[in-house]
């Protein structure tokens, strides 16, 4: 029997993110960077907890304590305005979130900014450029080489 790989399709994916400690990771997301807690988990089901489940918008992801993957992942997060990405960026520095780099105007018609979690992970948030205004640009920068 000959399955097609076009009819089977994913509904979702989650990142597990390999973490020290899921209480000081779970704090960290909903106090620093305002995930909320969707649920946590132990063996002994009390604190301290072993693995957990956060979410922000329509993004979820899981904190796995020293299991499931390894220190240093990059995750992407795609906002869906410039506002919004101006907005978390001032959310974030009022709560001293660690911020590698602010949000930068990239040649791919995105801004994107990178923070860093309690654990080394980097979270790589970016929003669409508008194409008229990258196509602005683009002109302006060919008229000062002129």
């Amino acid at each position: 029997m000959e399955i097609c790989q076009q009819s089977v399709k994913f509904t979702e994916g989650h990142p597990i993110l390999n973490v020290k400690d899921v209480t000081v990771s779970l704090d960290y997301y909903c106090n620093a960077l305002g995930f909320q807690d969707v649920f946590h988990w132990s063996q002994e089901d009390a604190p301290p907890w072993t693995f957990a489940q956060v979410r922000r918008g329509n993004f979820q992801m899981y904190l796995s304590q020293q299991a499931q993957g390894g220190p240093g992942m990059w995750i992407y997060l795609h906002l869906v305005s410039l506002d919004d990405l101006d907005a978390l960026y001032q959310e974030y520095r009022t709560k001293a979130v660690k911020i590698i780099e602010p949000p930068i105007d990239k040649s791919w018609a995105m801004r994107e900014m990178l923070i860093e979690d309690v654990d080394g992970h980097i979270l790589r948030i970016g929003a669409p450029r508008l194409h008229a205004q990258v196509g602005m640009e683009r002109r302006e920068s060919k008229g000062a080489e002129e």
